[in-house]
């Protein structure tokens, strides 16, 4: 998933709940069970003591006596941790015993390899076994309806994030500025930001293109804060292609580059000190000589 970082998903989750059920829906075409009321509850609840057993994230299903029906509990896994093979049963096990009720745990992954891992099936002993519920890219579904964006505005937002790196981008994002149209301006400036951020070069120049052509559907939108996440955006992308010539002019000459100096380099968003790094690199005899 291009860009994914860990709080933003679970922020999506958080703000509404539904989300969780979509994912369950979609990605594992798992039909919940009817329910009254969808929301997030505690992230403790998943432990009895031990603080390192909490989970990103849960989502009670509850019927209208207030009774759990179903537990959904959400991961972001950004990578392969052993750790997670014995902590995710505690978080499934301990959530069942205290509720009650059927509870599956949802793992959010930002590629294929990472949900190949997340998604094997975990033996617990004789006769026991765990299956997380991954979440990657591609089992994120494409919205492209508006309405169906209106109705769950954080999911189109995964949608655009989930398939901002295809061939036809427009659809997909457009739903999303209609969905971002449901929400108040500073939840929908909060998640423009964060698109604007993770996209890929030519989705977010199109994006732009969508934004500054200002059509009738979007007029509101535009006029009220978009418009300065586009200006974001652009800068955002100079600073990119500034930090990427820094790094090809320096590996062209031979000279070391630590994840640290790389790290540094594509952080920076300051295009004067940018400039001026790309300048440097051309005569330094090491990448450290750059920054002083």
């Amino acid at each position: 998933m291009p860009g994914i970082d860990h709080e933003m998903p679970i922020d999506l989750i958080h703000n509404r709940p539904i989300t969780a059920v979509e994912l369950l829906r979609h990605a594992a075409g798992i039909e919940p069970p009817a329910f009254a009321s969808a929301r997030v509850e505690a992230v403790d609840c998943t432990q009895l003591a031990p603080v390192e057993y909490r989970a990103d994230s849960v989502v009670v299903l509850r019927d209208a006596a207030d009774t759990p029906l179903m537990a959904l509990i959400v991961e972001v896994q950004q990578r392969r941790d052993a750790h997670k093979r014995f902590s995710w049963p505690v978080y499934v096990t301990v959530l069942r015993a205290r509720l009650k009720c059927p509870t599956a745990l949802i793992v959010i992954c930002p590629d294929r390899s990472v949900a190949d891992w997340s998604e094997h099936t975990i033996t617990l002993g004789p006769g026991g076994a765990l299956t997380p519920i991954a979440v990657p890219p591609g089992r994120i579904p494409l919205i492209t309806d508006r309405e169906q964006a209106r109705a769950c505005p954080e999911l189109a937002v995964l949608s655009a994030i989930a398939h901002g790196d295809e061939t036809e981008t427009g659809p997909v994002l457009e739903a999303m500025l209609a969905g971002l149209e449901t929400l108040d301006r500073d939840q929908a400036t909060l998640y423009l930001s964060y698109v604007f951020t993770v996209l890929p070069s030519v989705a977010r120049k199109h994006l732009e293109e969508i934004v500054t052509a200002t059509s009738r559907d979007y007029e509101s939108l535009a006029g009220q804060y978009l418009s300065h996440w586009v200006d974001k955006g652009r800068a955002q992308g100079r600073a990119e292609g500034e930090a990427e010539a820094i790094l090809e002019v320096l590996e062209a000459r031979g000279i070391e580059i630590s994840p640290d100096t790389r790290d540094r380099v594509k952080r920076c968003e300051d295009l004067a000190l940018l400039k001026s790094w790309v300048r440097r690199a051309a005569t330094v005899a090491s990448a450290d000589e750059m920054f002083a």
